[in-house]
């Protein structure tokens, strides 16, 4: 497969391995996440599903950051602490992805639990004289590493923008070094020694944080993919390499997988346009399946400009889909036919050869509409190829993870639908409406 590397600027083609460890960041968990926030975990989602309908075991690892200014500043407003807001919107999160039909991944980290590992990781690179402390804060001394950083974000450091994250620092060498460990009372804090044995109260850096559990969880190598969206490139996927480039001589990922920009309108969301669509709000209007649809639309490099017209039309292919689904599953019930799902037709094949070409979702979407038009007509006909079908089903369900409801048919429902058949074709239309009114009722027709 190939995927477009954000470090390189180019595709990077990969051989699908056996395992692949793959590292996405997850939320900052203060509020709940919008569909900007849904199109990188869909599309992680993708990659995955992907893979695991190929029997490549994939070690996928998120992150929630429940330490953050935004946290605390979100509970004095709300007069909580920040442990009570966390939890609150990692419910939140949870709740959401799982309307997503999202795949869980191998683990969910909370950085607070793994604060020691910071302080382990942080005080190694101050060994190293990658960092220097001051006054109880710690910082990366980006001046020794000139000619490595920037390389992600494609900039020299005289083109880089001062982190907008970090209020001015007197303490700082340079403008262009990040905070690793932030000396703070302020909120949660956690002590802290300096190299003289000075206790303080502090917290980590966010960049840091996710540097810390690649390093821990994927045993110091590098990761097959990292994966974000396009607006943590710089400062946030910046700083993380570098620190651990500094700290184990080694890129922190083979491949760096960058989905674009989400605007609404032609404009970026933003609170104080009152333009954000937060998830549970779309699935409430829309349903889940549109939203996977109106993001699979758009290949995940390329921005993504949502509108209602494509909100609508998205709306309308997933109807389409849909409905095929539950033709087929009455076709089946009727000839008492069983979908092969093992068995992988040309489709399918042909599905896994765009998804391998950098996650071609628009082409699976063309290859899905062409099915759509060939299953009607077999219907019609009565003359449904089961492989199709099947190919189908497997393309909608098990790799683009779609999450259609379709309805069980149980012995006894099939009774109904073989008599409402049976009437229709001897033409009791009065008997045929009764068990046509029973099979609407169940949500078979």
């Amino acid at each position: 497969m190939k995927l477009y590397n954000t470090l390189t600027r180019n595709f990077t083609y990969y051989s699908q391995a056996k395992k692949i460890n793959i590292y996405g960041c997850g939320p900052t968990v203060y509020n709940y996440i919008h569909i900007g926030n849904a199109r990188a975990i869909i599309t992680v989602d993708l990659l995955v599903s992907f893979l695991q309908f190929q029997h490549i075991e994939v070690n996928y690892i998120q992150n929630y950051t429940d330490i953050d200014d935004k946290i605390i500043a979100k509970a004095a407003i709300e007069h909580k602490t920040e442990q009570e807001i966390a939890e609150f919107y990692i419910k939140a999160f949870e709740e959401d992805v799982f309307n997503l039909n999202v795949r869980t991944p191998a683990k969910r980290v909370r950085v607070t639990d793994h604060v020691k590992d910071i302080i382990t990781f942080i005080q190694k690179l101050v060994k190293l004289n990658a960092a220097y402390e001051v006054n109880g804060s710690v910082y990366f001394d980006i001046a020794k590493y000139q000619a490595q950083y920037g390389q992600l974000a494609n900039k020299k450091i005289s083109e880089l923008e001062t982190n907008i994250r970090i209020e001015h620092d007197a303490n700082k060498h340079s403008q262009y070094d990040f905070v690793l460990w932030k000396q703070t009372t302020e909120g949660v804090s956690f002590p802290f020694y300096d190299q003289t044995g000075k206790l303080y109260q502090g917290r980590p850096g966010w960049h840091t944080e996710c540097a810390v559990l690649i390093d821990k969880f994927f045993h110091k190598e590098t990761i097959d993919i990292h994966a974000g969206g396009i607006d943590l490139v710089f400062p946030h996927h910046e700083n993380e390499r570098i620190q651990f480039l500094a700290k184990n001589n080694k890129e922190i990922a083979n491949i760096w997988m960058h989905n674009g920009h989400l605007n609404v309108a032609d404009k970026k969301m933003s609170k104080s346009l009152n333009n954000t669509i937060l998830v549970r709000d779309f699935i409430k209007l829309y349903g889940t399946n549109t939203l996977r649809y109106l993001l699979y639309a758009t290949n995940y490099t390329q921005p993504l400009n949502v509108t209602e017209t494509l909100i609508i039309s998205a709306q309308g292919e997933t109807e389409k889909i849909f409905k095929v689904l539950k033709a087929v599953n009455l076709y089946l019930a009727e000839y008492n036919l069983n979908y092969n799902l093992a068995q992988h037709g040309d489709n399918v094949k042909k599905v896994l050869a765009e998804l391998a070409n950098n996650l071609n979702s628009p082409n699976v979407l063309t290859i899905i509409s062409k099915m759509i038009k060939i299953i009607n007509t077999q219907l019609r006909d009565k003359k449904l190829n089961l492989q199709l079908a099947s190919d189908f089903y497997n393309i909608i369900f098990n790799i683009m993870n779609f999450n259609f409801k379709l309805p069980v048919i149980s012995g006894e429902i099939r009774k109904y639908l073989l008599e409402w058949i049976k009437s229709k074709n001897n033409k009791d239309f009065v008997k045929a409406d009764e068990f046509r009114k029973v099979l609407l009722e169940k949500d078979i027709l």
